[in-house]
């Protein structure tokens, strides 16, 4: 196939990467990449060139592209092609791109409740492919040394790349009583209980309990405008009450990232490295024991972080998901935490920690299954088989 690939802002740089790897495991199956920087001066000369040679599908990360237009007709369609894009956040975060109307439209979700969130929605319906795919391991290009003295060489105890959101927001408290804010409010109270319940079930039941009534289609899209502020509610509490609990509990966290000056002054344990970027991130997973993450929300399904870190010869200690369990074996590949039981995780550091033999094995162990099943070769394979379908 003759795939082009498109590239936007990225805060990181994760998502440029992501498409750099991603064309070269297409070009290794023996397709055609290509990459158009959307963010470039000659960006629309390069597009001008792609519709007067038309690729058979054009491939975006988190919608973007989607909205090109000729005239008042999506540009694909108008060349009878092929859109395709993964979201890395929920659906609910992306519904102006997701509501963009393109003939043959190909949405992929880093996590399988996200493409039921898309199932029960009207437009979500109108897509060629709805699908699950979570991201490929960034790499090196380096060879990686898994034995135990090269894994003792490193002085990361624990890294953690990301963002502090900061506490919380719930914004929707700030509206007028109504039975949708009652609904909202009843959203995010399940969601923050249960880390693991999806949005769309949270919704199911806070209706069942609060007015005995079922989600219809309807009904779902007329909550659909309010729905994003108790998912990134949910995504900000959890993520904020284990670096709290971290923090309490002295865990020796290297982070790299954005907003995090609240807790540096709180917690000695913690130190910041900088903003970083994802280039230097696979550097710093190289020298890192362990590596924390965090799935923001994803409950069956995985964030590139794992894979990522695993191919660097880290190991990885991430909440539970449904994906992990099938993917993994938890405690030999990689360690899970449980959000029920959040305050234990310190102590899971800890004991890891303490033992730098296991922790060794449990990383090579973890490497070897990423290298294996996890890498965007892996992930292409499937992605042009989703286009095909398409």
């Amino acid at each position: 196939m003759r795939i082009i690939l498109f590239k936007g802002q990225s805060q990181y740089g994760s998502l440029r990467l992501h498409i750099d790897q991603l064309a070269a495991a297409l070009t290794g199956l023996g397709h055609v990449a290509a990459i158009i920087d959307l963010t470039s001066p000659d960006a629309i000369a390069q597009l001008n060139a792609s519709f007067q040679d038309k690729p058979d599908a054009y491939f975006g990360i988190g919608g973007v592209g989607s909205d090109l237009k000729s005239g008042d007709t999506s540009v694909y369609d108008a060349l009878g092609v092929v859109y395709a894009s993964l979201y890395v956040d929920h659906p609910i975060h992306h519904i102006p791109r997701l509501s963009t109307p393109i003939r043959r439209n190909a949405a992929l979700f880093l996590d399988r409740s996200h493409v039921q969130f898309m199932t029960a929605w009207t437009k979500g319906r109108g897509f060629s492919q709805l699908g699950f795919l979570p991201p490929g391991a960034n790499e090196l290009d380096e060879p990686l040394d898994l034995s135990d003295e090269a894994f003792a060489r490193r002085d990361i105890p624990v890294l953690f790349t990301g963002t502090y959101r900061g506490a919380p927001a719930m914004p929707w408290r700030q509206d007028p009583d109504s039975p949708a804010r009652t609904a909202i409010e009843a959203v995010a109270h399940r969601m923050a209980a249960d880390a693991r319940l999806p949005l769309l079930d949270a919704l199911k039941q806070a209706l069942a309990d609060e007015f005995q009534a079922e989600l219809t289609a309807e009904l779902f899209k007329d909550f659909m405008p309010l729905l994003q502020a108790p998912q990134a509610f949910a995504e900000a509490y959890h993520r904020d009450r284990l670096l709290h609990e971290l923090g309490r509990g002295g865990a020796p966290l290297t982070i790299y990232g954005a907003g995090w000056e609240p807790l540096l002054g709180l917690y000695p344990s913690f130190s910041h490295g900088g903003l970083g970027s994802f280039e230097e991130t696979l550097h710093l997973l190289r020298r890192a024991q362990l590596v924390l993450n965090i799935n923001n929300g994803f409950v069956a399904g995985g964030h590139e972080r794992v894979f990522t870190a695993l191919c660097g010869g880290a190991a990885v200690i991430s909440d539970e998901s449904k994906y992990y369990a099938e993917a993994f074996k938890p405690g030999r590949e990689m360690a899970t935490y449980s959000w029920n039981r959040v305050e234990a995780v310190p102590g899971q550091i800890a004991d890891l920690l303490a033992d730098p033999a296991g922790l060794a094995a449990m990383a090579r162990a973890g490497a070897k299954r990423a290298q294996a099943e996890h890498t965007w070769t892996a992930r292409a394979a499937k992605l042009v088989k989703t286009l095909k379908q398409a």
